[in-house]
């Protein structure tokens, strides 16, 4: 959904003025931030792990959908009284029959926490690791998150749930690939889940590879390549030692890079990609769920939480829980947190709902967000809801500066830069790259005044051009970054938006770009948390190719337009002081 920032603060102004936001509603909201603001592991500690307890293990097959073999393998205490079973299901292959490919599991854990076997299996839980469908010692053919994974993923948690050993309740926790198969079996939603840890996960497998039409250049036929056996090496069936090759001459090539990946860079969202687009159905989850991003994750980009922490709607006596702090592609790093050591954490949040234990955590939604000063702010939603956020708007002017107010509205003008194409343009557009003009500008810079005070730009800003191209495909890209009074860039972590303008009234509603007549385009940047000190500046670059890594397009110029019906701005959501909270250690 896109939303109007200045639409927005109309509403809200109109509100206001007819009483129907009245001083008392919005005290009242403010309180329940505070009521939310109590320490997050209040007195429990969990167990330590138990290096001395014998531990069991076995592998197996089970029957997935369709009667796939999904290979499993389980370790857990060697124990009479059943257990449960916290599991992985992954396309990095199951450790033990795949040593080769032991490394692909997960991302790196930070600070040599350990392993899940000592982690969990030694505070009393089985672990089962599971190769997704089309990897590791599994059957089939990969389906790439699709509902096949949905439906092997409730068989899966059948089967874990109704072992002897094991008490009925099943959670999962995965980083990347594997959380989204974490955020797969929420959707699922056998009886017997009990709770999920979605880490660093996608939750549109388009919008991993694409952002609002803009294709990410090669993700598709990078990341395809590293899920596939073939591509690694082959690996041996566990019943039959024999290497598993079979199944992949018949798997079909729309699950391939040539289909969906470079061969196509138009940026289109079609029926295969819509199946693989979770964001939909958020609602399907009921069980709790804690969930963490890295909003210096530029592999699974911080998009995907942008709405869905906040679109999860839980059964009654469920509660969500998301962290979210300034860390790249990997488990939340116990070196600068809030909430305590993370496999603690972890552990109390799978007591609480896979043992039962009362440990008082977990009890309402929460938002422990990170920015980028290193404080944390709690909430219950994220980003923040209309209400409980206040906003910014700045106005892009001709001259190249970035002001709360705009410029003279009876003065028309224009700024034009040139969308270089830097690649051939694939698909339905097929078009060679032209010669450049020598000398054009190929992006427009404004840059603000110094910020008076602190401001913590906290939320998904947002982009509100007037645009007009000469081509009929091309891309806008809008980078945001935060400058210090010598004009040099704080940090590297800029951040990006992305449209390719024929979306842009929504992925399923394609328009032709109007060539030679303006129109208007809304973009959508990264959620962060940013604070911009007094004394720091942004600057705003708009432009088609993004540094090389972008430019499947045809090239083209393009104008910003400015007269007295069209703007171009830049709405920045805010925390407010009031919803500010920091904490900066446990309380145990």
């Amino acid at each position: 959904m896109r939303f109007q920032p200045l639409l927005v603060a109309g509403l809200m102004a109109a509100l206001a003025l007819s009483g129907c936001l009245s001083s008392e509603e919005e005290t009242d909201a403010l309180q329940t931030n505070a009521d939310v603001d109590a320490p997050p592991f209040l007195d429990y500690t969990p167990v330590d792990p138990d290096l001395d307890l014998p531990l069991l293990e076995q592998s197996f097959l089970l029957a997935g959908e369709g009667g796939n073999q999904i290979y499993v393998r389980v370790v857990r205490p060697d124990t009479d009284d059943p257990v449960p079973v916290i599991t992985q299901f992954t396309p990095y292959t199951a450790p033990g029959q795949n040593a080769m490919l032991d490394t692909l599991i997960e991302p790196a854990v930070p600070n040599n926490q350990g392993t899940f076997d000592r982690e969990f299996v030694r505070r009393g839980y089985a672990f089962a690791y599971a190769d997704v469908r089309g990897t590791g010692d599994s059957e089939g053919c990969l389906d790439l998150r699709g509902q096949l994974d949905i439906l092997d993923a409730w068989h899966l948690t059948e089967y874990l749930g109704t072992q002897e050993w094991s008490n009925g309740k099943v959670g999962f926790i995965g980083a990347s690939y594997p959380g989204s198969e974490a955020h797969i079996a929420g959707i699922a939603n056998n009886e017997h889940l009990g709770a999920i840890v979605p880490v660093v996960a996608s939750t549109s497998f388009y919008h991993y590879h694409h952002n609002d039409g803009v294709p990410y250049f090669a993700n598709h036929l990078a990341t395809n390549a590293g899920y596939t056996q073939q591509a690694v090496a082959p690996t041996l069936n566990p019943d039959s030692g024999v290497q598993k090759l079979a199944d992949q001459p018949l798997c079909p090539n729309a699950e391939n890079a040539v289909v969906h990946g470079m061969a196509d860079q138009t940026g289109s969202y079609y029926e295969w990609w819509m199946e693989r687009n979770l964001r939909g159905q958020a609602t399907e989850v009921q069980v709790p769920v804690l969930m963490a991003q890295g909003l210096a994750d530029w592999n699974v980009k911080p998009d995907h939480i942008a709405h869905w922490f906040n679109d999860l709607s839980l059964a009654d006596g469920a509660a969500k829980t998301l962290i979210a702090g300034q860390w790249g592609h990997q488990y939340p790093d116990d070196a600068d947190d809030a909430y305590g050591p993370w496999y603690h954490y972890v552990t109390a949040f799978f007591d609480t709902h896979l043992k039962g234990i009362e440990t008082g955590m977990f009890e309402q939604d929460v938002a422990w967000v990170q920015a980028t000063d290193g404080t944390w702010h709690r909430s219950g939603d994220w980003p923040l809801l209309p209400e409980q956020r206040s906003s910014q708007t700045l106005f892009l002017r001709p001259e190249g500066k970035a002001a709360p107010t705009p410029g003279d509205p009876a003065e028309a003008a224009r700024a034009s830069w040139y969308g270089c194409a830097d690649m051939a343009v694939l698909g339905q557009n097929a078009e060679a790259p032209v010669q450049c003009p020598q000398d054009a500008p190929q992006e427009l810079v404004f840059l603000t005044a110094p910020f008076a005070q602190d401001t913590l730009v906290s939320g998904v800003p947002l982009v509100n051009l007037t645009v007009e191209s000469e081509s009929d495909f091309t891309h806008l890209i809008v980078v945001v970054d935060r400058l210090d009074g010598s004009g040099n860039v704080v940090q590297s972590k800029e951040n990006y938006g992305y449209l390719n303008p024929t979306f842009r009234n929504g992925l399923e509603d394609p328009q032709p770009v109007p060539v030679g007549e303006p129109y208007r385009a809304t973009i959508d940047l990264y959620p962060q948390e940013d604070l911009v000190s007094e004394g720091q500046s942004l600057r705003i670059t708009v432009r088609s190719n993004d540094s090389g890594a972008i430019g499947s397009y045809k090239s083209g110029w393009n104008h910003l337009v400015w007269d007295g019906e069209h703007q171009n701005t830049l709405w920045l959501p805010l925390r407010p002081a009031e919803w500010e909270g920091v904490r900066l250690e446990p309380t145990q």
